[in-house]
């Protein structure tokens, strides 16, 4: 099984493990998704880069193979980052292979609540009417 994750901006990364939880953050209880990425498919400057842009993490589409069959899933508003870490994480055993420890980045994108959503919405109707009452008392028609 692979599986992919597609940001908002159509950057592409390989990742290891994404596991989907809650999680506690900013005084609230989150949806979150923890990535990991085998360390090398990115350096952690990068990672930083584009998990610190809300933009780029407002719409994440995350791509799994297995075998013949794809699948894909779309989350929306994981914009808030939770954690960025360089962490050892223990591969178990199979029953070709040892058990071993890997060096992973991991990245937690949480989910904004409901009502922040809603907020953020309001508030950018709210731009929208000023910037139209603004064009209406000049003369000029809204952008």
């Amino acid at each position: 099984m692979s599986q992919q994750i597609i940001f908002a901006d159509g950057t592409t990364i390989d990742v290891a493990v994404i596991k989907g939880q809650t999680t506690y953050h900013q005084g609230t209880q989150r949806d979150s998704l923890e990535i990991q990425i085998t360390k090398g498919t990115i350096s952690f400057d990068d990672l930083d880069a584009l998990t610190t842009d809300s933009a780029k993490t407002d719409r994440l589409t995350i791509i799994t193979q297995d075998g013949d069959q794809q699948t894909q899933a779309v989350y929306n508003h994981y914009v808030i980052r939770a954690a960025l870490a360089l962490k050892s994480v223990e591969i178990p055993a199979t029953e070709d292979t040892a058990a071993v420890t890997e060096d992973r980045l991991c990245v937690t994108l949480a989910q904004l609540t409901y009502a922040e959503t809603q907020q953020a919405e309001q508030a950018a109707a709210i731009a929208d009417m000023q910037a139209a009452i603004t064009a209406l008392a000049f003369g000029g028609a809204a952008e």
